[in-house]
């Protein structure tokens, strides 16, 4: 049997469609491993500890805010809170060591997670 005129145009276009749906897969396949971000390693995930991703406005942070920090409880938050609104904002992280029950030590294993705004 042969094709009529019709048949094989028809063909063509379902053949030229494969390949454009084609194409067009490949297309999205590549730009989703470009644009994917990295994966992080187990090691990688490991060596950033969840505390750290998190930074602290000493200036606006609340009770629960202040108490991420480390060696910061209720009472430590509440004495940030109340020297904030005794002294007004801080002007430099390392003005929170006057806080009474804070020391320079502590306030100093805040590096890179407390900051003033």
């Amino acid at each position: 049997m042969k094709e009529t005129g019709s048949q094989a145009s028809a063909r063509r276009h379902e053949r030229l469609f494969l390949l454009c749906a084609a194409a067009a897969a490949v297309v999205c396949i590549l730009l989703a491993a470009a644009l994917a971000p990295p994966r992080l390693t187990p090691k990688a995930a490991s060596e950033t500890p969840m505390v750290q991703l998190i930074r602290v406005d000493l200036n606006t942070a609340d009770l629960e805010t202040l108490c991420v920090l480390p060696n910061v409880g209720e009472k430590r938050a509440q004495a940030l809170l109340e020297y904030r609104d005794t002294h007004g904002p801080f002007r430099h992280v390392a003005d929170a060591a006057e806080v009474p029950g804070l020391s320079e030590s502590i306030v100093a294993s805040w590096d890179g997670l407390a900051y003033v705004s």
